[in-house]
């Protein structure tokens, strides 16, 4: 049966191994746990500044 989630810090992901069933994880997201559950802050990468080409401003 899953587990709540991790305590590791939030670096994102990007792959997680399932062992679950997908009716063990449809079972464990009961009504309750959905009115519940808050989304992960998403967090993205800086934008670059703006690069000009030399001479043009």
């Amino acid at each position: 049966m899953p587990h709540g989630p991790s305590q590791e810090p939030d670096e994102g992901v990007t792959h997680i191994e399932v062992t679950e069933t997908h009716e063990e994880i449809l079972e464990y997201w009961t009504d309750e746990r959905m009115a519940e559950a808050k989304p992960r802050e998403l967090l993205l990468p800086p934008e670059p500044e703006e690069q000009h080409p030399a001479g043009e401003d």
